[in-house]
């Protein structure tokens, strides 16, 4: 009998692990959804520091891809050398802080445009990455000097992730460009609609289809009104 119990086992192990991977990577698409569930938890929080010299990488050396100037704050991107992890300096009158980015655990790469930056009462930087599925991003938001990431990631199918105002108040928007794939769709011959996310990951509204990427409002950097957005397919 103990002989027959060890396969089982095995099996048993085995649906565990797949479990776990799928759930992973449900992860990555959570937000391409009409709404996020009300009781959903944000990712692991990443790791923050005070010491500029805390800046290491998974693959030394590393390397700086991009710089940006937000009210009189400096922010860095900072990457390794083969682009599968990233790191957010940021710099200010009370020290600096060094953001560890964990969209790269989804498997996409950073490069030179990776990072964008939105001034406002409350300012935010994203940081994107681009992979097999689409390009992933995660936001770091300053208030008053003070600079934390959000958990929650932010994915685009037709790989365009930005900042923008929308709704003109006090801090800018996600805007994630989607493609309208339905089942066995050829996808990159399917419409595309902006979807418009709030920096803690609520959705906002989606424009309505159009036939192409350029099409879409303020094109090449998309910018919807307010009164453009609606439901979301």
């Amino acid at each position: 009998m103990a002989g027959r119990r060890a396969p089982t086992a095995v099996v048993l192990a085995m649906v565990i692990c797949g479990l776990v991977l799928a759930a992973s990577l449900t992860g990555a698409a959570v937000l391409r959804v009409r709404s996020a569930p009300a009781n959903a938890t944000p990712g692991p929080t990443p790791e923050t520091t005070t010491s500029a010299s805390a800046v290491t990488c998974r693959r030394e050396p590393c390397r700086l891809l991009g710089t940006a100037t937000v009210g009189g704050t400096v922010v860095e991107l900072i990457g390794d050398s083969g682009l599968v992890s990233g790191r957010v300096r940021i710099g200010g009158p009370s020290g600096q802080q060094v953001i560890e980015m964990t969209i790269t655990d989804l498997g996409v790469y950073l490069d030179d445009e990776s990072l964008e930056c939105a001034p406002g009462a409350v300012s935010a930087c994203l940081v994107r990455g681009s992979g097999d599925k689409g390009t992933a991003g995660q936001v770091v938001v300053g208030r008053s000097d003070k600079w934390s990431a959000q958990g929650r990631a932010f994915f685009s199918e037709a790989n365009y992730l930005s900042l923008a105002n929308v709704d003109g108040d006090s801090a800018p928007e996600v805007i994630a460009v989607q493609l309208d794939c339905a089942s066995g769709a050829d996808c990159s011959k399917r419409p595309v609609y902006a979807q418009v996310f709030g920096l803690g990951g609520q959705e906002l509204g989606c424009t309505r289809l159009f036939p192409r990427i350029d099409q879409l409002p303020g094109y090449p950097k998309i910018l919807p009104t307010a009164a453009q957005l609606r439901g979301c397919p």
